[in-house]
């Protein structure tokens, strides 16, 4: 395809320039310490050949991040460069710690500190400056080539103006808009197709003209032009359409969460070391909250409530007791309320700071959630919110979450749920590690303590 040939070529590219600049950077930081000894060297000279040993897990370490990360992600969007400069300072952050800590375990030979804080250092600025090469070949080609490729589209409703005008705002794609038509002017199409040599057409129907494109196919099916359809899907299509193929049938998966392949997987390996990390460091805070939850009142330390999960299993979901026992016997399934009389004393302290939420990181141990993602619903509120609110449902797309976007961003508690669901929309279609640990780190100073936690 014209599009997808030069996108998939220049993503290759970049790979490879990518370990090219952290491999070469492994071997300056060698050099720096070992031969031109930045640091005087006290305990004895090591040899490149050990630190050539580690290249394998060094590049699969660097590479497995990268790919996860979405940097590769075959798009036309144009990135800035600085934006393409931070995500790669990220990458290489994550992607060196666990190199270092694999390293310690696999290899007994123990590695000059000195020269993994040059090569930390150091690889940022040979990244950066990998990527300005790979920016500079790109448009030398462009250059090169001389021709833009010629293009048409057929449709003139919103999407295909957005279309236009990408298309005129990307030099980068190399291709030259000629002229935009309806889908009753298919002689001016003819014309243009036979004086122009036209490369390709877009087929870009509204909602009224999609019975039409097969006719418009069997018409343009006598020239050679390369056809793209991007077809209708309605106003409301949460996530971006995934293609699938049947056996040569085509299906566009509009549902499929950005959640895929190894991305699970990482996301699992963050689940579990920072979830027994937390539980250990923080266990004298479980035992205080155990200790007065116990002393507050009467009844068991910890409450459990049936939620809904991935794929709308129910799991339940552990939390410090912060009601009285049997709290709903009277008024049913509710929402905690301000004032809410159900509340002890202690409890009304324990939801204020969240605190009530940490025995959670055990249903993220076993498996039913995860430390960030759509905060877990009761099932009677879902059958409830899916009839009312469109899109709900996807919500289950992914674990359900500790902390998650919606609750950085204040939508918590008595808050917008449209607003809420937007959120964990967003969330499950654009995720990535790094994103899960941003919201992990602004989660104690914009979701651990609200004014709707009650």
């Amino acid at each position: 395809m014209i599009l997808s040939r030069h996108s998939d070529t220049l993503n290759i590219f970049r790979a490879v320039t990518d370990i090219s600049c952290i491999v070469l950077a492994w071997i300056i930081a060698f050099i720096f310490r070992f031969n031109i000894e930045i640091v005087a060297v006290t305990r004895g000279q090591d040899t490149l050949y050990n630190y050539l040993r580690l290249l394998p897990l060094l590049i699969l370490s660097y590479l497995f991040i990268f790919l996860s990360s979405g940097i590769y992600k075959k798009t036309l969007e144009k990135r800035r460069i600085w934006e393409e400069n931070f995500q790669l300072l990220k990458n290489h952050t994550i992607s060196f710690f666990i190199f270092v800590t694999l390293s310690y375990f696999i290899y007994e030979h123990r590695y000059s500190r000195v020269t993994l804080i040059i090569f930390f250092f150091i690889t940022p600025f040979l990244l950066s400056f990998g990527r300005s090469l790979v920016r500079k070949v790109n448009r030398f080609y462009l250059k090169l080539k001389k021709t833009k490729k010629k293009v048409i589209i057929i449709g003139t409703g919103p999407s295909s103006k957005r279309l236009a005008k990408s298309i005129q705002d990307h030099a980068d794609w190399n291709l030259q808009l000629l002229s935009c038509h309806s889908f009753s002017e298919m002689n001016a199409v003819d014309m243009y197709l036979k004086s122009s040599n036209v490369d390709l057409v877009f087929v870009v129907p509204s909602a009224n003209e999609t019975a039409s494109v097969n006719d418009i196919y069997m018409h343009l099916d006598k020239n050679l032009s390369d056809i793209l359809l991007i077809p209708y899907l309605g106003e409301k299509i949460f996530f971006e359409p995934n293609p699938i193929r049947f056996e040569g049938i085509t299906a566009l998966a509009l549902n499929s969460s950005g959640l895929q392949h190894y991305g699970l997987f990482l996301k699992r390996l963050f689940d579990i070391l920072f979830s027994t990390t937390f539980i250990i460091l923080f266990s004298p805070i479980y035992f205080i909250c155990a200790l007065m939850v116990k002393l507050s009142s009467p009844g068991p330390i910890f409450f459990k409530q049936e939620r809904m999960g991935l794929d709308g299993k129910k799991f339940n979901c552990i939390k410090f007791r912060g009601m009285y026992v049997n709290a709903e016997e009277k008024s049913g399934p509710v929402w905690a309320k301000a004032n809410d009389d159900r509340t002890t004393r202690i409890g009304k302290w324990l939801r204020k700071t969240s605190l009530d939420e940490i025995p959670q990181f055990f249903n993220v141990l076993k498996g039913d959630m995860s430390v960030v993602g759509p905060r877990p619903e009761r099932p009677v509120f879902v059958d409830n919110f899916k009839e009312q609110i469109p899109g709900y449902m996807l919500r289950h797309k992914a674990k359900a979450g500790i902390t998650g976007w919606a609750q950085i961003n204040g939508w918590r508690g008595n808050t917008s749920l449209e607003k809420r669901i937007e959120c964990d929309l967003w969330y499950i279609q654009n995720w990535n590690i790094w994103l899960d640990f941003k919201i992990v780190l602004l989660t104690p100073i914009k979701g651990l303590i609200h004014p709707n936690a009650y």
